[in-house]
């Protein structure tokens, strides 16, 4: 008959796992496991863990901490009579409680800044951070991930089509060539050139421009009423630009990097140097 230890784990509520449920033993045990997993791939039983354990523990004792770790989703068999391997939620949970974090190496570090900052800081932002994903993908042996903000992508066309009583598609061309559209609510009473219009204006302006930049322009433009466009036109080009920026909130992330790579990466060396490369290009973008 196997017995539980009652004082490893407390209720879970609403079957979320956090390290709170997981004692002093189970929280080793658990470690183990995962480690062996993201170093050899291979499942690990209860007579290895028991040797390896930093604590006295009999393979016996071992299998019941494993079986309560399995009953939470945490850990699972591959096949009868095997060792244990991490769920996704496990390793997760690993990840974001029990990971061990690394410093980024002075070799790494000089190679990062060599290849982000060593060409000079006047770059565009899709210059800096297409740069950051290849020496990332070389340094990680993964393929390196960078999404760009939309709202950092320099503008280079904008166009509202007519879609009917009170609406209209409004489509916006990057310089890269991104499209993005949009459908926008329509002032009543507005005259179908009031389209055309709103779209020469904005066109005017915003060469070279970001969205949240073209947007400040043209919102004090208006503001102080130097648009030289009707009420209702004016209204059309801000909704516009409204729509696009979202919540408007000016230029917090200008993006996003990453790698992408097997479940068992070396996240103790890869999390930190995603880290460092991100805050370095905070501080080199424009």
């Amino acid at each position: 008959m196997r017995h539980t230890d009652i004082n490893a784990f407390r209720p879970v509520s609403d079957g979320a796992v956090g390290l709170r449920e997981l004692n002093e033993r189970s929280r080793e045990i658990f470690k183990r496991i995962v480690e062996t997993y993201l170093t050899t791939g291979e499942p690990v039983g209860s007579r290895n863990l028991s040797r390896a354990l930093p604590m006295t523990l009999s393979p016996a004792s071992v299998r019941n901490v494993m079986s309560d770790l399995e009953a939470l989703g945490l850990i699972y068999a591959p096949h009868t009579s095997a060792g244990r391997l991490p769920t996704q939620s496990g390793l997760r949970l690993f990840i974001d409680g029990l990971l061990e974090i690394g410093e980024v190496s002075e070799e790494e570090r000089s190679h990062i800044e060599a290849r982000i900052a060593g060409n000079g800081r006047h770059r565009a932002v899709e210059e800096f951070l297409a740069e950051a994903g290849a020496m990332l993908s070389g340094l990680s042996g993964c393929a390196g991930v960078v999404l760009v903000d939309k709202q950092s992508k320099t503008l280079k066309q904008v166009e509202f089509v007519n879609l009917g009583p009170g609406r209209a598609l409004a489509v916006l061309v990057s310089e890269d060539g991104d499209v993005e559209n949009r459908i926008v609510a329509l002032p009543e009473g507005l005259p179908f050139s009031s389209l055309a219009e709103a779209s020469n204006y904005i066109n005017a302006r915003i060469a070279g421009l970001t969205l949240a930049e073209a947007r400040s322009r043209i919102e004090k433009e208006i503001e102080q009423r130097r648009a030289q466009l009707d009420e209702l036109t004016a209204r059309v080009v801000t909704e516009g630009l409204a729509t696009w920026s979202g919540s408007g909130d000016e230029q917090k992330s200008v993006g996003v990097l990453g790698v992408i790579g097997p479940t068992r990466l070396n996240y103790a060396r890869i999390i930190p140097m995603v880290d460092y490369t991100a805050r370095l290009l905070g501080r080199l973008v424009p």
